[in-house]
């Protein structure tokens, strides 16, 4: 098996990547925890790429997964749209992109980076927590029927 190639996302990358999240996200709607990204669109990806820092997760040359970088504080950054296509799962492809972003957070100066998911999750917050994630706090959806947690990491 290859490790996965991480990179900085670009505008022709949108289109792959919306189909890899809507792979990834749909699992999470099967255990009850929807999500937007489930449905996007390549616009709303390219959108994504434009305004944000996007990294993507190549294996065999196929781009196969995602994460989307915040600044939302001086010293804060949001981690979100963290997925893997569902037929990549479990070859290290989160992994490495939870790697490469934790260290894009660091070489930006940042100290804490945060995101929020389902705390009845069965297994998303223990992933979280494995990698050094700390809850801090609940994160209320008033669209949704559950609530989600705040986790955050210092990553310097």
């Amino acid at each position: 098996m290859t490790d996965p190639e991480v990179r900085p996302a670009t505008e022709d990358d949108a289109e792959a990547l919306a189909a890899a999240y809507r792979s990834a996200y749909a699992e999470n709607r099967r255990l009850g925890f929807p999500a937007e990204a489930e449905s996007a669109t390549a616009n709303e990806v390219a959108e994504w790429i434009l305004e944000h820092r996007v990294l993507v997760a190549e294996l065999d040359g196929e781009l196969v997964g995602g994460v989307r970088l915040e600044a939302t504080e001086a010293d804060r950054v949001k981690l979100s749209r963290l997925g893997v296509r569902a037929d990549r799962k479990g070859e290290g492809v989160g992994s490495a992109l939870l790697d490469r972003a934790e260290a894009a957070v660091r070489e930006c100066g940042y100290g804490t980076v945060w995101l929020t998911t389902p705390g009845d999750h069965p297994y998303l917050p223990d992933l979280y927590r494995r990698r050094g994630y700390e809850e801090t706090g609940t994160y209320p959806l008033e669209y949704r029927e559950y609530d989600e947690i705040v986790m955050e990491k210092r990553v310097r």
